[in-house]
């Protein structure tokens, strides 16, 4: 049974024997993919691994497993591999494209996603354990991935039979060719490896740029993105935020102190405007109670006698609602208690001369 020939394959005899071992190798190919596949998934709810990251680790399984098998099947029909994997796909003068090369560059592709994912996933674990900032961990990732890409770049070109010398050298004179008038974008992209390694800007940031108040939602390797009070997302280039003057409200501590000003007419009880400013700030749940708020006699003005409630608060982005709040209330208890606000108030004299 097993001298049985079934037909022919490049002049050489198929066996019965032989069909039945690689439908056996198949059958084992399947059976461990499958089995692979559920450990996998086991493995990552258990282990709360990313599903991206195991649908791509179970991938990479199937893809060895039918290697193995393809290899098995060419050595049971007694096919040559090392002749298929030498066969010549592409050839010039300088280079020699093989079969071997094809799956060199899948190999180094799927290395490299691998190192990528790795590091993405530990990224992501150090930020929700609050060992890295959000928004400086996503960058550098981001930087990594970048320059992983390009480190295998260059290996894929080599693994193919180009000169990486040469290669490096015809980029480098176009990049010289362009690089005047893109000097800007290679400002910005070292401008973004400047705020991620010094820590200035972070996302989650409330920072005040030219102007506008905003939020930082992200960091790129070129630009930011700042969502205004105004719920519009601005794109701010990373240069911005190093070269020109950057107010960063949420820097240095989680509460950031802000105040709202008031005049009040001459003759009017000073310490009882003052409980009432006291009072408006300590009944706002937004305002924090340590630092305490305080009340500032600012001066004797033309028309008033002019005060400043000081606040604390971690709602930096907001605080225009809350100056707005302490404003109504202030209105209010004036009125209960007869503070007057005065109107700003000019003299104006006037001479009359009869002329002959």
């Amino acid at each position: 049974m097993k001298d049985l020939v079934l037909f022919q394959l490049n002049g050489k005899d198929v066996y019965l024997l032989q069909i039945i071992l690689v439908a056996v190798v198949i059958l084992l190919v399947l059976f461990i993919n499958r089995i692979g596949s559920r450990l996998t998934l086991r493995y990552g709810k258990r282990n709360r691994i990313a599903e991206k990251f195991a649908r791509f680790v179970r991938q990479g399984i199937r893809s060895v497993v039918w290697l193995i098998g393809v290899i098995s099947i060419l050595e049971i029909l007694k096919i040559d591999s090392q002749k298929i994997l030498t066969h010549i796909l592409y050839e010039t003068e300088n280079i020699t494209l093989q079969v071997n090369n094809l799956i060199a560059v899948i190999i180094i592709i799927y290395i490299i996603r691998i190192v990528v994912f790795s590091l993405e996933y530990w990224m992501d674990l150090r930020i929700e354990s609050k060992k890295f900032d959000k928004g400086r961990g996503l960058s550098f990732v981001k930087i990594v991935k970048y320059l992983t890409w390009l480190i295998g770049f260059t290996i894929i070109i080599s693994s193919l039979g180009f000169k990486v010398t040469f290669v490096i050298a015809s980029v480098s004179a176009l990049l010289v060719g362009v690089g005047f008038g893109l000097q800007h974008i290679f400002n910005d992209f070292f401008s973004s490896i400047i705020i991620l390694f010094d820590g200035s800007i972070e996302v989650d940031d409330v920072v005040e740029v030219e102007g506008t108040v905003g939020r930082v939602l992200e960091i790129g390797l070129r630009v930011s993105k700042v969502l205004t009070r105004d719920n519009v997302v601005i794109i701010v280039p990373n240069s911005l935020f190093t070269g020109e003057r950057v107010i960063n409200w949420t820097h240095n501590k989680k509460v950031t102190r802000f105040h709202v000003s008031v005049g009040v007419a001459y003759g009017s009880n000073v310490r009882l405007v003052e409980k009432i400013l006291l009072a408006a700030a300590n009944d706002h749940p937004e305002i924090v109670k340590d630092p305490k708020s305080f009340v500032r006699f600012n001066d004797f003005g033309d028309s008033s006698l002019d005060f400043q409630l000081y606040f604390w608060t971690a709602n930096d982005f907001l605080v225009e609602n809350i100056k707005s709040d302490l404003r109504f209330v202030i209105d209010e208890q004036f009125r209960e208690n007869g503070v007057v606000i005065p109107f700003p108030q000019r003299d104006l004299h006037l001479k009359s001369k009869d002329f002959q």
